[in-house]
């Protein structure tokens, strides 16, 4: 749990009961452990990137309605307590970012989810596959009949993730034109 107090936590245990307040920031549950994926490794920089790049994300969110979005489903996707509107909630997020249209939308997303995370090749051809059965997932909790397992909610968590701190490396949101160029290889 996350809290803050007007005096520092080290000195809370010398303090008299009752005489220091203590706020907890954080009142929600989680409700799926975070991991990271499996190719993604972590360097022990993580505060410090936070810091590096908070300007990055305050601008991404205000100038990109749909990184506001997938950053909001990102932040509050592991507090839902049922696990079928959390994923729905992310992949809304996904299509927000992804969909040019609502034309063909599992492949369309998958594709164009694949070809921003991968390059061409096999590599890519596989993610593809792998995020257009996640968003299978997806459609049954969205129509009342969820046939996910916990570790789909994670993934697609994990998907999501990937995406934004892409974008967020690179500061910026690629167009739909951009996507589309590099899903067909003209970027």
């Amino acid at each position: 749990m996350t809290a803050a107090s007007r005096i520092p936590f080290e000195k809370l245990k010398d303090a008299p009961d009752g005489t220091v307040p203590v706020l907890a920031l954080e009142t929600r549950p989680r409700h799926f452990s975070l991991r990271n994926s499996d190719d993604e490794k972590t360097d022990g920089r993580g505060i410090e990137w936070v810091a590096s790049k908070f300007q990055t994300v305050m601008k991404l969110r205000s100038a990109h309605q749909e990184f506001h979005i997938a950053s909001s489903a990102l932040d509050a996707g592991q507090f839902l307590p049922n696990d079928a509107l959390a994923l729905i909630s992310l992949w809304g997020a996904l299509e927000a970012l992804f969909s040019p249209s609502t034309s063909e939308l599992k492949f369309r997303v998958s594709a164009l989810i694949a070809s921003y995370l991968h390059d061409p090749g096999q590599e890519r051809a596989e993610a593809q596959k792998r995020i257009a059965a996640l968003y299978d997932k997806r459609s049954a909790a969205a129509h009342g009949k969820p046939r996910h397992v916990p570790d789909d909610l994670v993934a697609s968590f994990n998907l999501l993730r990937s995406c934004l701190m892409k974008m967020i490396n690179e500061g910026r949101v690629p167009t739909k034109d951009e996507l589309q160029n590099r899903l067909f290889g003209a970027a």
